[in-house]
Parts: C-alpha cells; structure tokens; sequence
C-alpha cells in the first residue's frame, strides 16, 4: 500500500483578499436565504431601509432648516427665527422617532442574526463525527467554542453596526451630492477679468478629500487585519488554558504544580500582551490619520466655499447649507476612514468563523482520496472485520494491525482485544465506533442504535441524574423502576434518591462512581453489543467482578468487546491479536 497521511492533513487557508470576504459573505447570505427563520431575519434589514431612508428625508430638511435660520439670524427676523424654532422642534420629533425606532431594529436585528448564526454553526459541529474529526483538523479547528460563542457574537454586532453604518453612509450621499452639486454653481472664481464655475466644484473636493483619508487609512490600518485575526487566536488560547487549570485544580495542586502552571499562563498571556501592544501601536497611528483628517474637516468647507461667500453670491445662510450639505457627503465618503478599525476587526472575525465551518463542512470530503476502512453493515447477529489495519493518528509508518486475516463475531460473546500498545487498542475501538477511518481492510457492523460504546471518562452532562444516565436517549423513555433496577445492578443504590437532582456528575463523582454510573447504562439501555476502551479500569477488583457477573446474568445475549487491561481473562471467550507494527511490516 501506498505511505498514509497524517490524518487529517490541515486544509489550505481560506482567501483573505476583498474578493474573498465577499466569496464568504455570499456563502453566508445563501445559507440564511435557506433558513427557515429567513422571512424573521429579512424583516428586520428591510425595516432598517425605510427608517434609515426616512432618516436621510429628514436629515435633508435639517440641513435646508439651518439655511433658514442662519438668514433669519443674519436679517435679524425675530418672526423668523421664532417659526424656524417652531420647525426644528418638528423636525427633532421626527427625528427622534427614527433614531429609536432605528436603535430598536438594530438591538433585535443583532440578537436574531446572532441566534441564527450560533445555530447554524452548533448544527455544522454536531453533525455526526464532526466534533471528533475536528480536533485532527489543524489551527481552523482549534478552540471551536471561542468561534462559536464569543466570534459569533462579534461578528453579528459588527455585521449589523457596519451595515447600518454603510446603508445610512449610501443614503446620505446619494441625498446630498445633488443639493452640494447646484450649490457649486454659487463658487465663482475670479481670475484675470473674468469669472468662471467649475461644475460639482465642492463635489470633486468633498471626493478627493475622502479619497486621500481612505488611501491613508487603508495604508496605515492594514496591518490590523491580520493582528485582530492572530488576537483573538491567542485569546482564545489562553482561555483555555485557564479553563484546563479550573477544571484540573485538584491534581494540580496534588501534584504541587501551582508555579509550573502559572509559567505556563504567564507564557500565554505574552503573546496576548504582545499582540495587544502591536494592535495598540496600529491602532495609534491609524488614530493619526482618522482624527487628524476628522479635524480639518471642521474648517475645510468653509475654506472651499469661502469664493462663493465673499463674492456676494452665498448668503450666510445658504453658506451653512453648503457646509452642512459638504459635510454630509464627505461624512458619507469618509466612512471607510472612521470604521477602518472595525473594518479590520471584522474581518478578521468573518474568517475565524467561516475558516471553522468551511473545515466542518469539507472535513469528511478533504480526505477522500486517502485510504480509508470500508465500513459496511454486517449480517443480524455478527460483527466481522477482514484484513483491519488502522493507521495510528499522527503516523505515516505505523498502524495497528489484526493478525488474523477474518474474524466473525455473534451474539453473546465476551471478546478480548489483546495487544501491548494502548494506543494501537484505542486506534482500533475508535475504527470500531466509525470515528477513525483511516486505515484498510472491510468492518461489517451491526447497525448503530444496537452498539454502546464506553470510553475510558464517561461523559455526562449537566443535569438530573436520570437525564445524566439515560443520555443520549430521552430520560422519558424509562420509568423510575428502570432507573433503580440500573443503579442497583452496579451497586449504587444510594444514588436512586438524587434521580431528579441536577449536578456536574463528572465533578461530583469519582473517576471508580462516574465509571461505574456509565456501565449502568449498560443494564438501563440493554443494547446487543458493548464495547469498551479501559472502562472499568478506576473500578475496584471486588466491584468490577460484580459488575461482571451482573452483566454475564442480565445480559447474555449481548456481545461485549474490551480493550482489556481492567478485566481479568477469564471473562472472555476469544481473543483478537493486535499488532503495533511500522506499515512496512504490515500486510500490503
């Protein structure tokens, strides 16, 4: 056979360029076109047209308002100015009533595309395999809990802020560059002895103004991309971390390991620090160029429409209109240049979410090419492998292979698989359960809903006790009877009275209780086949025995299959030879 991979090889980077933000934004939008909540989710973007498309009418008749008060102003019409206060008031209601109204479609558009995008990822990563594969899937498949909770609930904040930002940016453009473009016409310049107009005039400034602060903001901010991307990687990182220490304080403190593990934090803290100080000295300087540009914006304007002023053909009035108009536009031009750092921010957040799911979603197809166990579904009653060899995770020379060429197996016997790698036994009951493919040979099992499998750490989510036992079925599937006759099966009675309490099992159990609670659900769910990776090696010999016996009597139609090691041999009735061989020695 040809030199196997080491499975899973990471997949190529996603494409960070702007055709590829939008390549990953199009596969977002088509996703949520296939959402069954899509009419909830389009609602609200709609809604925020109209509002914000209202906003710019309004915004309009604030600026021609503030003409109108500067003329009364200059005038001195107290008729006036006391009628265009009367205006303002008006104009300030409306305006009110859009800004919260826009605050509410913004709020709740947040909170439903956070919904839908958090839901969309837990059902790529819960899809059958995936959560397991994933962990072989290389740096797209680290930490898939970060990217889910808090880089999702980033990215939606910023897609939603930035979105309403651009669409009022856009309306307000498109309102104003036509009232700034007649106003040109009002700046003539005076050279030699003759006048002249330059058309759009405080257009083509307005542009070239927001064109230079965009160029130098996109030179500046660049870098910020990849510092954001690589910050909350490291984040992320040392998250876990602290977590890892959390969840593992009482052997770390057994072990006197406070000062070994607080070196490790402190290392990864640095690289937070660094990258926070990189962010921070990028942030400072794209500062320079936002608030410096921010700032002459004040008086450029005034200097760029001072012709028409003093050459008699702008009252103050329309003057302030034509600042207000220019103002509005260059605001609009300029919005790339105020949200670069959330440009930045956000696109790096967009590829940490979209890395993970495209991995998820290619992560069986990636490999396809590679040698892999043919997997089939066996006759009623039999498990068969034939000329298994898996490939040891991480290997390109070794595997765990099975000496005999085919070995059948039926209903009721008590197999043992014999070998001195445990990692060569482990890599096997993974192939059995489907979870580590890679490898040759043909596996005919029994189908699924009639196989247990049993790891090492049973698993046990937070809550009530008969939740916990019957998981992954529903507790409402057994009476309390069920549940009692389990529980006392494995000798934990005592625990029947705490069937409807909620609790972290796996914390408040030891590792010889949470072992023994998972071969309960052996006697609870009665499957044909079980089959177990070192389960009962925490269980005391007294104990495992009796639970040995248990099973021989309840169940003895059901097929067990150990990896060994925590059973005594007198259980079984055959064995399976495993070999921990290079793949040159190994049958090709």
């Amino acid at each position: 056979m040809d030199g196997s991979p080491t499975p899973p090889a990471a997949a190529s980077a996603l494409d960070v360029s702007a055709s590829g933000v939008l390549h990953q934004l199009w596969i977002l939008i088509t996703a949520m076109r296939a959402s069954p909540r899509r009419l909830a989710l389009l609602f609200l973007p709609m809604g925020s047209i109209v509002v914000i498309a209202t906003n710019a009418v309004f915004q309009i008749q604030l600026n021609n308002w503030q003409g109108a008060l500067y003329d009364a102003l200059q005038n001195r019409d107290l008729g006036a100015f006391g009628h265009q206060l009367l205006v303002f008031l008006s104009l300030i209601g409306a305006l009110l009533l859009l800004v919260v109204a826009q605050a509410w479609l913004t709020e709740v558009g947040k909170v439903r595309l956070r919904g839908w995008l958090t839901r969309d990822m837990l059902d790529e990563w819960l899809k059958p395999k995936r959560a397991y594969l994933l962990a072989f899937a290389g740096e797209a498949g680290v930490n898939p809990d970060q990217r889910i909770h808090e880089d999702a609930r980033h990215l939606t904040e910023l897609s939603v802020d930035l979105g309403n930002g651009l669409l009022q940016a856009s309306l307000m453009l498109v309102s104003f560059i036509g009232v700034l473009w007649i106003l040109s016409t009002q700046v003539v310049f005076n050279f030699g002895h003759g006048d002249f107009t330059i058309p759009g005039y405080m257009v083509w400034c307005a542009i070239a103004y927001a064109s230079i602060g965009s160029w130098l903001a996109w030179r500046v901010g660049r870098p910020l991309i990849a510092l954001n991307a690589e910050r909350y990687a490291r984040e992320a990182d040392f998250r876990a971390s602290l977590i890892k220490v959390a969840e593992r304080s009482e052997a770390i403190v057994l072990y006197q390991g406070e000062s070994d593990e607080r070196a490790h934090l402190d290392q990864a803290f640095h690289k937070v620090q660094s990258l926070a100080r990189q962010l921070a000295n990028g942030i400072v300087s794209l500062t320079w160029v936002t608030s410096g540009h921010g700032w002459l914006a004040m008086a450029a304007p005034f200097v760029i429409a001072s012709p028409g002023y003093f050459g008699g053909r702008l009252s103050l009035g329309t003057l302030m209109v034509a600042v207000g108009a220019f103002n509005q536009v260059q605001y609009a031009l300029r919005w790339f240049v105020d949200n670069f750092s959330k440009i930045a921010d956000w696109r790096a957040t967009l590829f940490r979410i979209m890395a993970l799911r495209d991995r998820l979603q290619r992560i069986e197809e990636l490999h396809a090419d590679q040698h892999r166990i043919t997997f089939y579904e066996a006759p009623a009653g039999v498990l068969v492998l034939e000329q298994v060899e898996a490939y040891l995770p991480g290997s390109l020379v070794e595997c765990a292979a099975i000496e005999e060429s085919r070995i059948e197996l039926k209903a009721g016997e008590h197999v043992l698989i014999e070998g001195d790698s445990a990692a060569a036994k482990t890599t096997l009951f993974m192939s059995l359960a489907g979870l580590w493919p890679w490898g040759d040979g043909r596996i005919g099992l029994p189908p699924r809903a009639d196989m247990l499998f049993l790891p090492e750490r049973p698993y046990f989510p937070r809550a009530t006790l008969r939740i916990a036992l019957a998981y992954p079925a529903d507790a409402q599937d057994h009476t309390d009877e069920h549940y009692a006759s389990a529980l006392h099966a494995v000798g934990l009675d005592r625990l029947v009275e705490d069937l409807d309490r909620v609790a972290d099992w796996d914390r408040h159990l030891s590792l010889e209780e949470q072992q023994t609670l998972g071969f309960a659900r052996v006697f609870l769910h009665t499957p044909r086949w079980v089959f177990l990776n070192d389960s009962l090696g925490a269980v005391r010999e007294k104990s495992r025995a009796a639970l040995l016996a248990a099973f021989a009597a309840k169940l003895n139609q059901c097929t067990i299959v150990s990896t060994g090691g925590d059973i005594g041999h007198h259980f079984f009735q055959r064995s399976i030879h495993l070999q921990h061989v290079p793949r040159t020695a190994s049958r090709s």
